[in-house]
């Protein structure tokens, strides 16, 4: 069996209202499905959403809608002990779930439930699936067994197997509102006075912006968005921006330059050709794929073209026409 992990629980967040009462009148009707796919963007906390619906489930004295956190299945879970839960993740950031971890599924599944009650797989992320784990999946999917629930967590769902989707009830998580995000950081945080700023530079998303406190992640994150405006400016080249990006983490700066490239899509300001910009979108989202593989890449190629094509969106010379865009961006 692949090595577990479990955490303990404060319960679902104030913007998972609405997705916890789907489920649980699901659970009090009878009517849970075998498989639910949680999607949205990541720092949402869907992983605590599904340790806490895990828990629910596996519980023996529910009360309210909610586990009891004290039957003996409650207390076996928040010890990190419960013989009825596995969950199955990358060994380290950036690695597969591989075909063996999802092949040992059969065994467990096949065995009888030790608690007398519900056997839960949690598979966080899912899209570190690789085809063969994926594939392998799918009998698990296609062939229920009772009492057996596969949560899956997904903060890129596009990245999901098809016929994974459609075989799973997909709950989804969108950004919360501002206002609910800044409520939830004004509570947690009573004395900073940097909220909306938090807020904007984690993208709507409240776990980033919590995680931005007391890191030098804030700092970071300023530096790297003064970059690309100087970037767009011209006043730094493309392949000495590239050398400062590729030492920032690979996905959370490409995540950053998303986010950039949608602030300034808005906008509408900048940018000289808006055409570019969408083309761009799709450069980035292959680069990001690329970016969460397990390949040995070269990431300061990879960040020279993306921040060469950056500064061509935003090019401009009033003495002359544009230069012509580049068609490969």
């Amino acid at each position: 069996m692949p090595k577990t992990t479990y955490d303990t629980l404060a319960g679902i967040f104030p913007w998972q209202g609405l997705q916890w009462s789907r489920l649980s009148s699901q659970i009090e009707l009878n009517q849970l499905p075998h498989a639910i796919c949680l999607v949205g963007p990541s720092d949402l906390g869907k992983e605590r959403f599904s340790l806490t619906l895990a828990q629910r489930v596996l519980c023996v004295a529910p009360s309210g809608g909610h586990s009891c956190g004290h039957c003996k299945s409650c207390s076996l879970f928040l010890a990190g002990n419960h013989p009825d839960l596995i969950q199955l993740q990358p060994d380290s950031r950036g690695k597969a779930i591989r075909v063996d971890s999802i092949r040992d599924l059969n065994t467990f599944f096949g065995q009888t439930s030790q608690q007398g009650g519900w056997k839960v797989v949690i598979i966080n992320p899912a899209e570190s699936l690789n085809n063969n784990a994926a594939n392998a999946l799918l009998k698990n999917l296609e062939e229920p067994r009772k009492k057996t629930l596969i949560l899956l967590v997904s903060h890129d769902p596009g990245r999901l197997m098809a016929t994974i989707k459609s075989r799973c009830q997909v709950v989804k998580f969108p950004v919360p509102l501002h206002a609910e995000v800044q409520l939830w950081l004004s509570k947690k945080y009573p004395d900073r006075d940097d909220i909306d700023e938090l807020i904007q530079y984690a993208n709507g998303r409240p776990l980033m912006a919590s995680k931005l406190v007391g890191s030098d992640l804030l700092v970071t994150r300023r530096k790297f968005d003064d970059l690309l405006d100087s970037l767009a400016a011209g006043s730094i080249s493309p392949i000495i921006a590239a050398e400062i990006c590729k030492g920032i983490d690979s996905r959370m700066a490409l995540d950053w330059l998303y986010y950039k490239l949608v602030a300034e899509i808005k906008s509408g300001i900048k940018i000289t050709y808006p055409v570019l910009s969408f083309r761009y979108m799709d450069k980035l989202a292959q680069s990001r794929i690329l970016a969460t593989s397990p390949a040995n890449l070269n990431l300061l190629l990879i960040w020279e073209e993306l921040l060469i094509n950056w500064k061509q969106i935003f090019i401009t010379n009033k003495s002359k026409p544009p230069q012509k865009p580049n068609p490969n961006i």
